[in-house]
C-alpha cells in the first residue's frame, strides 16, 4: 500500500515530538547531574562542572542538528515548505 502525505506528516510529527521529548530529558537530567555535583562537593571529588556542561550542550546540538536533518528532509518531500 503506498504511503501519503499524511503517513509522512504524521511520522515526521511523531519524530519531532519524540525529539521534544529526549531534548527535556536530557535537560532534566542535566539538571539533576548539575544539583547532584553540588551536593557532593567536599565530600567526592567532581567532575569538573564546565565539561559537564559541555557534554550535555553537545547532546543539544545533537538533538538539534537531527532536528534540521528531518526538516531538510521533509522540505524535500514537500512535507513543508522550503524555509
Amino acid at each position: 500500500m503506498p504511503r501519503t502525505r499524511a503517513d509522512s506528516n504524521t511520522q515526521l510529527a511523531a519524530i519531532f515530538d519524540q525529539l521534544l521529548a529526549l531534548r527535556e530529558s536530557v535537560h532534566a537530567l542535566h539538571v539533576t547531574e548539575q544539583d547532584r555535583a553540588i551536593s557532593l562537593r567536599g565530600h567526592q571529588t567532581v567532575d569538573d562542572d564546565e565539561a559537564l556542561d559541555l557534554a550535555f550542550a553537545k547532546l543539544q546540538d545533537d538533538i538539534a542538528g537531527i532536528e534540521e536533518g528531518l526538516a531538510t528532509i521533509a522540505e524535500a518531500m514537500g512535507d513543508i515548505p522550503k524555509l
